[in-house]
């Protein structure tokens, strides 16, 4: 072989083992999140440090946002990056839920080491938006200290009215099904006749709603009239966007 085939095989060598090295260097790793327990959660607002109605702890789609759904206690939240407004956001595991999202501070049980996180920046931005996760909400976006409005419950014989806690099973807001009941057999609204609506699935099969009684769920939307209990007039629903600038 002569020296020019040398050196040209050399070449290409050091250039092949260059690209190899940038490939190992560049390739994605899997960073590791803080994994705890969870543990029943206090009200984010507007009372914090008051006990949450019902079993578990609320899941939002950002800090003081909107229900997603339920961790119950001595389940796993592997949490990605810091805290936030007394939240904090990571991957919720328990029994029949496992999805990104935040939790109050107070929800948050002992440490138990770490496990590599599975929920991205970009799922978190995607979440934030309102209009991602729901339609139909029962104020313009942006206002704030709102916890829906009263409507009168409309369960009668043969309907299904429970408050559930889940309908989310993952980070998918498309669908979902009704899942961990806040009481066996007690329909919604049993003292007043009422809960407070805040909006509807998108796929229109379920609505977030609060119970004075069990707190935040999920309702089907034949159990409530959806008229403002105060005027007997229709809720007036939106559908703009949230704005980060707000």
């Amino acid at each position: 072989m002569s020296h020019i085939d040398i050196r040209t095989c050399s070449r290409t060598l050091i250039a092949i083992s260059g690209v190899l090295a940038m490939s190992l260097l560049s390739a994605p790793v899997a960073l590791a999140g803080t994994a705890f327990t969870t543990k029943d959660g206090a009200i984010p607002s507007p009372n914090e440090g008051k006990d949450e109605l019902g079993a578990g702890a609320r899941i939002t789609n950002r800090p003081f946002g909107y229900y997603l759904g339920r961790i119950m206690s001595q389940s796993a939240f592997i949490q990605v990056g810091p805290s936030q407004l007394n939240h904090a956001y990571g991957r919720l595991q328990g029994a029949g839920v496992n999805m990104c999202g935040w939790i109050h501070l107070s929800a948050r049980g002992a440490r138990t080491g770490t496990r590599p996180n599975s929920c991205s920046t970009s799922t978190a931005n995607s979440m934030w938006q309102r209009t991602n996760i729901g339609t139909k909400f029962s104020k313009p976006a942006g206002t704030k200290r709102h916890s829906g409005v009263p409507t009168k419950v409309a369960a009668g014989k043969g309907k299904d009215c429970r408050l559930y806690y889940n309908y989310f099973t993952g980070t998918n807001f498309t669908r979902g099904t009704f899942r961990d009941p806040a009481h066996p057999t007690e329909q919604i609204g049993k003292r007043s006749g009422q809960i407070n609506y805040r909006f509807q699935t998108l796929d229109g099969k379920a609505l977030v709603v609060l119970d004075e009684d069990y707190g935040w769920g999920f309702i089907r939307p034949e159990c409530v009239t959806m008229l403002d209990a105060t005027t007997n007039q229709p809720i007036p629903t939106f559908n703009d966007p949230d704005h980060k600038n707000r």
